[in-house]
């Protein structure tokens, strides 16, 4: 067996690397790591295995597992927290390839997936600190880096995109029509709430599209060709490794990735 959890700091920064060959080769008995924050004391977090700053309030003692079952597979459920992760699969051919951890769900893990939990302390085009699972009896390791060297940045006042990239003069982006109002929207509702990663639920963005008609003659069916082609976009300009400006969280709704909101939110 040979699994590792990459963890990165919202910054970017690399936290700590764990080897679940390590942690778990040497208990037969051992079938699960829990992940966590520290607690001060060290009163209520003597079961947690990888434990985050103690000042990450955000994020309970203990938050989530990962536990190996029958086949040798990893599968990762939410422990009761108040503030789900969120799990990005890396080998995923659809456009919902965000998921939020439910309590009541369980979720396999596979090799490059990044699991993302939300910071009490969001640093520029970040609100997450960021788990990446590599399991290598799945596939070949890849060179693949977080955080991504692509990064957005939407200007609420002249509605453009800008996105920079490894030239002097970054890209810019002007979407139009419905387009322009689904980027708008999710953008207005990040700097109201000051969460860069904040969720925007299907019913609002049918609302803000087609304003007037009932939320009962559109579907998230009809967004999804929509976002769609706002994504499309981007890869058309920098190429298919450029990273979504939209993501799908699978049965709730849409949250912008990798993008800062100007005016900048001050924190």
């Amino acid at each position: 067996m040979k699994v590792d959890l990459k963890i990165y700091r919202p910054n970017g920064e690399e936290y700590s690397t764990y080897s679940f060959s390590e942690m778990m080769g040497h208990s037969a008995e051992k079938k699960e790591i829990v992940i966590g924050r520290e607690d001060e004391d060290s009163q209520f977090d003597r079961e947690t295995d990888i434990k985050l700053p103690p000042e990450e309030k955000l994020i309970s003692r203990r938050h989530f597992k990962i536990e190996i079952k029958n086949g040798g597979y990893f599968w990762m459920k939410d422990l009761g927290s108040t503030n789900p992760a969120f799990l990005k699969k890396a080998m995923n051919d659809l456009e919902e390839n965000l998921y939020l951890v439910s309590h009541e769900s369980e979720y396999r893990l596979q090799h490059e997936d990044r699991i993302l939990l939300r910071s009490k302390f969001p640093v520029e085009g970040n609100s997450d600190w960021v788990f990446c699972f590599y399991d290598l009896n799945q596939t070949d390791y890849s060179d693949d880096t977080y955080p991504s060297r692509l990064k957005y940045k939407y200007d609420l006042q002249s509605k453009i995109l800008n996105i920079r990239t490894g030239n002097s003069t970054p890209e810019k982006i002007q979407y139009v029509a419905q387009e322009l109002t689904i980027v708008h929207y999710i953008a207005q509702k990040v700097k109201e709430s000051g969460n860069e990663s904040v969720l925007v639920t299907y019913d609002e963005l049918i609302s803000a599209v087609w304003p007037g008609e009932e939320q009962w003659e559109r579907s998230a069916e009809a967004l999804r060709p929509r976002v769609s082609r706002i994504n499309k976009e981007i890869t058309n300009r920098c190429g298919n490794e450029a990273p979504r400006l939209i993501d799908s969280v699978r049965g709730h709704g849409y949250r912008l990735n990798n993008c800062v909101v100007l005016p900048r939110i001050s924190t």
